[in-house]
């Protein structure tokens, strides 16, 4: 039986960014080890994105797409304290009620 960690169903707007061209997505549910972005981009399994929140960064390698969703899972090459402030960060856009907040800054970046 293959594991998988519960996911939040929340929507946000995130940035990411993908060989140095910046992107707008829209979050669709995130967990501890990936989350579901609705994004308008070309994306390929196996390619490694940049994912923004609020001066959160985290790597994240796509993992499948279909029907402009992509499904992503973080990478383990930064510090696990990138990946909790990231998560914070979609947490709390999340509990301020509003939905569909956008929680990126490229401004940050």
């Amino acid at each position: 039986m293959h594991y998988r960690p519960p996911r939040k169903r929340e929507t946000a707007h995130v940035g990411l960014v993908r060989d140095g061209v910046r992107y707008s997505a829209h979050l669709l549910d995130y967990s501890d080890v990936g989350l579901k972005l609705r994004a308008a981009m070309d994306a390929q399994p196996g390619q490694v994105v940049k994912l923004h929140a609020k001066g959160a960064v985290v790597s994240a390698e796509i993992r499948w797409r279909n029907h402009g969703e992509i499904g992503l899972r973080f990478t383990d090459d930064g510090p696990q304290a990138d990946r909790r402030r990231f998560l914070t960060r979609l947490q709390a856009a999340a509990g301020d009620g509003r939905r569909g907040r956008r929680v990126h800054g490229f401004s940050e970046l």
